[in-house]
């Protein structure tokens, strides 16, 4: 079993009891008064009977939130990115230590997200630290300001959010990014070998289909479905093992119809391709492309994989794996590295020998 943990820097403690309700409130304020300092004892405390509130509280990821236009003023979100903090000291008052933070989203087209928290409330001096210049960290706010361009925040938690798998037979942790070299039956292909540029060349133009059903031959899975207009996923199975455990899995597969560098708005009206992907019921979600993959992609199927409200495990196959796993199979040709790019070309087989070479 997966469970998430938060560790504060920042924890506005009147606004958490708010959102946690009387009961849970209660059981935190009694777990901190058994504590040997009580008052040091309970932003620690708050933070766990959160964290194990998040998905019951429907706290959702704001990259998530934005791609789906499904974000309002007054709703309490979770992000996940790079901030810069700047303390303001020009507007300190008793009490009052103001820090700003600002962060970019790109959600297809970049946002701002921005904010401003009384660093009085830290949770520790030493967190004090934690919150200056530039840190990944993870906040849970409200809403206060939206536009096009710009969202601002009022945060109730700053911190450290983490994944603890309590399965001591392993697998895959939801939110948790899976690697292909973690699949079993991937295990034989040398993800650590180069792709020439020949090779590269030669996966842009495998068609999708193929490369679909190459993937479900290695994967062993038989049930291949016609590509539809109306479809989830591309290819769905429940006969993935990941370092040896079996779990269900959904991809999505982007061929030489879009033979460049994906972005979010490769990925359907507003990323909604990802969106309908994960509203598949599997513990994985894959995503595989035929080119490189930009990190904005692999941002949101991150975002998306670490919803509270439904954490499940991703995998990103770009084109130089997916040439990798491809070779394997004696899918590509074999090209000297030192032909013209013209010959190199040349080469790559039609779609109607992929299947039929012996190896």
């Amino acid at each position: 079993m997966t469970r998430i943990a938060l560790e504060p820097y920042y924890l506005h403690q009147d606004q958490v009891q708010s959102l946690l309700g009387e009961q849970r409130t209660e059981s935190a304020l009694a777990r901190a008064a058994r504590r040997s300092e009580p008052e040091a004892a309970l932003p620690y405390v708050l933070a766990a009977e959160l964290a194990e509130a998040l998905s019951s509280l429907g706290v959702g990821e704001l990259a998530r939130c934005v791609l789906e236009q499904d974000l309002r003023t007054g709703q309490v979100v979770g992000a996940e990115l790079d901030f810069a903090f700047q303390r303001d000291r020009d507007h300190d008052a008793p009490g009052f230590k103001p820090v700003s933070f600002t962060a970019v989203l790109d959600a297809g087209e970049p946002v701002r997200v921005t904010g401003t928290f009384n660093s009085a409330r830290t949770a520790s001096s030493s967190a004090t630290g934690s919150l200056a210049g530039n840190r990944r960290a993870y906040l849970i706010g409200t809403v206060i300001n939206l536009s096009a361009a710009q969202i601002e925040l009022r945060p109730v938690f700053i911190g450290i959010r983490s994944f603890v798998d309590d399965d001591p037979a392993g697998g895959s942790a939801p939110g948790a990014r899976v690697y292909p070299s973690d699949i079993s039956q991937f295990s034989a292909i040398n993800f650590a070998s180069p792709i020439t540029e020949a090779e590269g060349d030669a996966v842009l133009r495998v068609p999708e289909d193929v490369v679909k059903r190459a993937f479900a031959g290695l994967i062993g899975e038989s049930y291949v479905p016609k590509d539809w207009g109306g479809e989830r996923s591309d290819l769905y199975t429940s006969r993935v093992f990941i370092r040896g455990r079996q779990v269900s899995a959904a991809w999505l597969f982007k061929g030489p119809g879009y033979p460049r560098a994906m972005d979010v708005k490769a990925l359907g009206k507003n990323g909604d391709q990802i969106d309908r992907l994960f509203t598949e019921p599997a513990e994985l979600l894959v995503l595989q492309h035929c080119h490189q993959i930009k990190p904005s992609v692999v941002g949101m199927m991150d975002a998306y994989a670490h919803d509270a409200r439904r954490s499940r495990s991703y995998m990103i196959i770009d084109g130089a794996d997916t040439g990798r796993i491809l070779r394997s199979l004696g899918l590509l040709p074999v090209i000297p590295a030192s032909l013209p790019l013209q010959h190199q070309r040349s080469g790559v087989p039609k779609q109607t020998e992929l299947f039929h070479r012996d190896h």
